[in-house]
């Protein structure tokens, strides 16, 4: 199993960002959980989709819509081989597209049914793939959790090392609410997006052959709303923004609630007091006060020496440090700093990023300029770097803000 560190893929600080700046939340808290997941092992005769060959197309297009009857008509109108034809047809006949009535080719039902979503479906019987499910609603994980490469669902005899991890913050294991839902199964045929949910086209009569409990990782950040109101986002490795249905499964599934909610209730303003204190002091700021936010947060003023090479990195400012049982804000007052921070971060966001857009540019600005609480859209920033003399970044701000060449 891989290090906790290396767990998820980017940064505590930048899911911290995302819901202070990007859904103006104001986070108090980080927790780690991992949830409890079924891998089933499904038997059932699916319907897929691929797209069509060239070939395949015109050949039922020339059924379908030319009344194309015979091999010989099919080969003359598309200017092939009758061999090439003939083989092309019996492929399609063996796969359910085709047949042959009266002497003359016409489309199955789902032939027609291809050629109407322009994709090539087939039928596969005793399919078996490997579906993953939460364990506390049986609901089906979308797609992006079955990239391998990113996303990571290790076996309880696995996970321990996460939870035995004594670092910050520490994974907690949630308990398994019970056994498989095997009507789950059942209802995946009537489910809607299912491309989303990396289902195929139709699934029938599925049979569960196998169910083994594995685990998720995800952050969840506690945050609180503009009205008082007690959030809980839900973070994993398929990415840096929160995934709404983990989201969902966090705040309205009790048995995970609890979970947080005793967290929650579990802190000492006191205790955390003092690791924001031993948090200044260890940098060499100990007549800094700390100041504690009226959501639950904290929050702490640094002068403009703190920031720099060897010290505290410029990007910073304005994010956020993870403590043991809160989340400390880092600000700095000076205005120079700040914008060049700004500078920083957005000459790094149109430089190691591909295929940015004007719009794309104007909403990162106007988050990172709140984040470092100045007021500033593009072309602001531009006659900044302009002024500092970053003059690449001002000629590649300006190729974005004249847009597209037609």
């Amino acid at each position: 199993m891989a290090d906790r560190k290396r767990v998820m893929p980017y940064p505590k600080e930048r899911i911290l960002e995302d819901a202070a700046f990007s859904r103006e939340l104001a986070p108090t808290r980080l927790l780690a959980l991992l949830l409890p997941v079924w891998q089933v092992e499904v038997r059932a005769t699916v319907t897929d989709g691929r797209p069509y060959e060239l070939i395949e197309r015109y050949i039922e297009r020339g059924i379908a819509e030319g009344a194309l009857g015979t091999k010989e008509e099919l080969a003359a109108f598309l200017a092939l081989d009758e061999p090439i034809v003939d083989r092309a047809l019996r492929f399609l006949h063996a796969v359910g597209h085709v047949v042959e009535r009266e002497g003359r080719l016409t489309l199955t039902e789902l032939g027609r049914r291809s050629q109407r979503d322009d994709r090539y479906y087939f039928v596969k019987r005793e399919d078996r793939r490997k579906l993953y499910f939460d364990a506390f609603a049986s609901r089906p994980l979308t797609r992006s959790y079955y990239d391998a490469g990113a996303v990571t669902l290790p076996p309880a005899d696995e996970v321990m090392s996460l939870v035995a991890d004594s670092g910050q913050p520490p994974f907690q294991m949630l308990c398994n609410p019970g056994g498989f839902r095997r009507e789950a199964l059942r209802e995946l045929a009537n489910h809607t997006d299912r491309e989303r949910y990396n289902l195929p086209v139709r699934i029938e009569q599925p049979e569960s052959l196998q169910e083994d409990l594995v685990y998720l990782p995800l952050y969840v950040v506690r945050a609180v709303d503009r009205r008082g109101a007690v959030r809980y986002l839900a973070y994993s490795q398929a990415g840096a923004e929160a995934d709404p249905e983990f989201t969902e499964l966090c705040e309205k599934t009790p048995g995970i609630r609890e979970v947080l909610d005793i967290a929650d209730l579990a802190v000492d303003p006191e205790r955390q007091e003092s690791q924001v204190t031993e948090w200044c002091r260890r940098r060499g700021f100990e007549q800094v006060e700390p100041v504690r936010l009226d959501e639950g947060g904290w929050q702490v003023t640094l002068p403009a020496e703190a920031f720099g090479p060897k010290r505290i990195p410029h990007y910073r400012i304005g994010s956020f440090a993870v403590l043991s049982t809160c989340l400390l804000r880092i600000r700095c007052e000076d205005k120079e700093l700040r914008e060049r921070a700004l500078l920083e971060r957005v000459g790094s966001y149109v430089t190691r990023r591909s295929g940015v857009t004007a719009a794309d540019l104007d909403g990162r600005v106007d988050r990172v300029a709140r984040q470092l609480e100045l007021t500033a859209d593009v072309p602001e920033v531009r006659r900044m770097a302009a002024d500092a003399g970053e003059t690449k970044l001002a000629g590649r701000l300006d190729e974005l803000l004249a847009g597209p060449v037609e």
